[in-house]
């Protein structure tokens, strides 16, 4: 029997090991943050975070959705042992891919100089527009990088080889954090030059990380695929023509890209009208910055560990939900969408709840002294944002499953419009907290209206996983009994020695 029908089919087994590999990458990218602060300066940060949320947008917008296209229907179709049309289905899927980065890449770095005055409010050839502008050239090689990996990616989780999909997260992580560090101690320390350079090699190392994932992938090809092509030799049937399987792979995938766009409406929002709500309230441009890179880097970095178990999970379901649709079996469906939601909510909230309750402990802890009782005020909102982000994935991939796409989208649809007309409002009146309450309204909305229609169409009832929720929510509430006790004897975390501050 080979690798590919051993594997064993638990959703929770899988989203673990998936949620693995990302918490493991999680951590590395949360521990060479503070190396990274020191050699790049932290009013250089905010450069960086500029040029990863338009990383995010763009891929959201233009690729984001052919992945889990391919690993839909390679799960599919691999449960209809048709491998014909699964050798077809990476074929076309790797050249769109190929194809769609390029033009993006193409895109950013034409157009550059104008998103950059348009994000940062800053005439040509100041100083904070033209490092915006370079981070956007730099960050554009991997938009072309990317895609080509997340067809690689999408490929391997359709077969449910989720063992390497998560190593490769791992190694890409650990590439991209070795290049950055040792170009940016080389750039500013051993040739003297500017500190914004540890930023552009920051961000270079995205396409150097990428292109050793995309090797590791071609290594573990070797193994798996000749199986599927010899399969396919053996095949007598014809497989899937190819009109019809560039009509399902954009007829799963362009929903999939509008949902990951609406899904983004807290970054999207943030990417336009933070600056500029911010300065309507009174802020200065130095501290709109300074909070911009705390919410959207340091902070964004901690608030990714509980997110870690809804993208780990919503990897999972796209297989192990697609197998028990496309056989069927409602019940093993109706345990599928139990698990999943029931881990996330074990897992997450908790974790939330740590990041607004010892904010400040954290904060201190992983970056030191320097602004630590602001990013543990911004970390503390930030954790709300947490929960929902923790959790609405997870949903938004169970109705995508559930051939719920329509639903979705108007749901999602809804809650962006909600984002966009609540954050300038909502932040003008109530300044930084705003920011939080127009993602929260919005957010609130979604997972509402979703779960709502999992009901419905499903007949999956919630009952227990309130009494669960019920229960966890008595677990933190005493766990912030213990956390105002030990603060009532005096506790004291903060301190210079931040190893006994651990």
């Amino acid at each position: 029997m080979d690798n590919i029908s051993r594997r064993k089919q638990s959703i929770v087994a899988g989203g673990l090991t998936s949620s693995a590999g990302i918490f493991l990458s999680k951590v590395m990218g949360i521990l060479y943050v503070v190396p990274f602060a020191a050699i790049a300066g932290e009013h250089n940060l905010t450069y960086y975070a500029r040029a990863y949320s338009i990383y995010d947008i763009v891929l959201n917008v233009t690729i984001a959705g052919i992945p889990y296209a391919i690993a839909t229907m390679i799960a599919k179709y691999v449960v209809r042992d048709d491998y014909k049309t699964v050798v077809l289905i990476r074929k076309l899927s790797t050249g769109i891919l190929l194809v769609t980065g390029f033009i993006a890449m193409l895109t950013v770095f034409i157009f550059a100089g104008p998103i950059a005055g348009f994000t940062v409010k800053a005439a040509p050839g100041t100083e904070i527009y033209e490092r915006t502008r370079v981070v956007f050239m730099i960050i554009s090689a991997s938009m072309f990088f990317a895609p080509f990996l997340s067809s690689f990616r999408g490929f391997h989780q359709g077969l449910k080889n989720l063992k390497s999909y998560a190593f490769s997260q791992v190694l890409e992580q650990f590439i991209r954090i070795l290049f950055l560090l040792g170009m940016g101690i080389l750039a500013v320390y051993f040739f003297n030059r500017d500190s914004i350079w540890a930023v552009y090699f920051a961000i270079g190392a995205s396409s150097v990380s990428a292109i050793a994932a995309i090797f590791y992938f071609m290594y573990v090809d070797r193994r798996d695929y000749p199986v599927i092509l010899d399969k396919a030799k053996r095949q007598s049937t014809p497989p899937i023509k190819t009109k019809e399987i560039l009509r399902e792979l954009f007829a799963i995938s362009i929903p999939y890209v509008i949902i990951s766009f609406l899904g983004s409406n807290a970054n999207i929002a943030n990417f336009i009208f933070f600056n500029q709500a911010m300065i309507a309230h009174g802020e200065t441009i130095e501290q709109t910055n300074l909070l911009f890179s705390l919410l959207s880097f340091t902070c964004l970095k901690l608030v990714s560990i509980p997110v870690v178990v809804s993208m780990g999970f919503s990897i999972a379901i796209i297989p192990y939900l697609t197998t028990a649709v496309e056989r069927q079996d409602f019940k093993l469906a109706r345990k599928y969408i139990e698990d999943a939601l029931d881990t996330v909510l074990y897992l997450g909230v908790p974790l939330c709840f740590y990041l607004f309750a010892i904010s400040e402990e954290i904060y201190y802890t992983m970056y030191g002294s320097a602004n630590y009782v602001l990013g543990g005020y911004v970390l503390s909102l930030s954790a709300f944002i947490a929960l929902f982000g923790t959790f609405n994935p997870v949903v938004s991939q169970l109705m995508m499953n559930l051939r719920l796409r329509k639903i979705n989208i108007r749901n999602l649809l809804i809650g962006f419009l909600i984002a966009v007309a609540t954050i300038y409002p909502f932040t003008y009146v109530l300044g930084f907290p705003g920011i939080i309450l127009s993602s929260i309204t919005s957010s609130l909305y979604i997972t509402i209206s979703n779960l709502y229609a999992i009901h419905k169409s499903s007949n999956f009832g919630f009952r227990m996983m309130i009494k669960r929720l019920l229960v966890i929510l008595m677990g933190i509430g005493s766990m912030q009994i213990v956390f105002m006790l030990l603060r009532l004897f005096g506790l004291e975390v903060v301190q210079p020695n931040r190893l006994v501050s651990l």
